[in-house]
């Protein structure tokens, strides 16, 4: 019997439909339920037709103007970067700040973590999705990992990490410039403390990592399985947490500090693609989030893993895409089929 199992629910629903003389149509709605944390997530397939109420398309005008204005105040921009945000202690970044190409790392102002620091990730002020190059993507992990580093020397009660990124503001950013945040911390926030817990229990019971499994399941049936690059494995989730999630785990590390320079060359070029892929989609605005546990916190059985989203786009009086359903429920709703997403995503790989 397999240890990991994909479980779905289907229901008929059946309406009388006005736009249809009343005609009796029925259609199936399907739950799924995440192997893992046992979140679950909807799927309707007549709603793929109102994805355009949901999403939108982004409104070129409004985001020429946005960026324009944005621009003129940016505190990452130009030498402001340098005037305008704060630098760390020396006896924790001797320079202040972290340099990595045009990456640049130095602390949040208005922390939620012990060790909360920012990475300007680009000496431009708006990227459209195609042009977040894997050189780009790589400077910023870089810093973050030196950054990490540097934390790790001082603190050894720091052991939950994430690295992550909000772009633009349906995507919960506050400034348009692109940038990453990393949080390091003594306990894990919600959502990956579920995770590394849930992740120890499957390891104590089928002593064996659950991710390691995952991967050869998905790899066997092929459905959601994308590519690998290097020790990076790139699938979809069975039971997504948000729009077109992608996910990214790697097969043996699960503490970002032991990243080599090929893990970070090889997790940037599939960040690349991914976002080159939700352009493709038409979507602008993104989140994501690396979760890692160092081997101090005891974290047998986790992975280092990437989990990416697209956002809502940018458009007048545009919606949110989170609704009751989300922030309520917790459930997500479910726009792509993964299977169909994860076949469109293995051509851009």
């Amino acid at each position: 019997m397999a240890k990991i199992t994909f479980e779905t629910v289907q229901s008929t629903c059946t309406i009388l439909n006005p736009q249809n003389n009343f005609a009796e149509e029925a259609y199936q709605v399907e739950v799924r339920k995440d192997p893992l944390l046992g979140d679950r997530s909807v799927y309707n397939p007549f709603l793929r037709d109102k994805v355009k109420v949901f999403f939108g398309g982004n409104d070129p005008a409004l985001i020429r103007e946005l960026v324009a204005e944005s621009a003129k105040t940016c505190i990452f921009c130009g030498t402001r970067v340098e005037e305008s945000t704060p630098r760390y202690p020396a006896d924790l970044v001797p320079q202040g700040r972290i340099r990595s190409g045009e990456a640049l790392l130095f602390p949040n102002l208005f922390a939620i973590g012990a060790y909360h620091a920012v990475v300007s990730l680009s000496s431009a002020h708006f990227l459209n999705l195609s042009e977040y190059s894997p050189v780009l993507v790589e400077h910023g992990l870089k810093a973050a990992l030196e950054f990490l580093k540097a934390v790790s020397r001082r603190d050894s009660e720091a052991r939950f990490v994430t690295v992550n990124a909000n772009y633009l503001f349906p995507a919960g950013a506050s400034l348009v410039h692109p940038h990453l945040q990393i949080l390091i911390t003594p306990v894990a926030y919600t959502f990956h403390g579920r995770m590394i817990e849930a992740c120890r229990a499957y390891y104590l019971k089928n002593g064996s990592p659950y991710h390691v499994d995952l991967i050869r399941e998905e790899k066997k049936t092929g459905a959601r399985y994308i590519a690998q690059l290097g020790n990076w494995h790139w699938l979809t989730a069975f039971s997504p947490m948000g729009n077109n999630e992608i996910v990214a785990v790697h097969e043996s590390v699960r503490d970002f500090a032991m990243m080599t320079e090929a893990d970070l060359g090889a997790l940037a070029r599939g960040i690349s693609k991914s976002l080159e892929f939700y352009e493709r989609l038409g979507y602008l605005s993104f989140n994501y989030s690396l979760f890692s546990v160092s081997h101090a916190a005891g974290g047998e059985g986790n992975r280092c893993v990437l989990k990416l989203v697209n956002r809502q786009n940018l458009y007048p009086n545009y919606r949110n895409d989170d609704y009751f359903l989300q922030k309520m429920l917790q459930t997500e709703l479910i726009i792509n089929p993964p299977e169909e997403l994860a076949k469109n995503l293995r051509l851009c790989f």
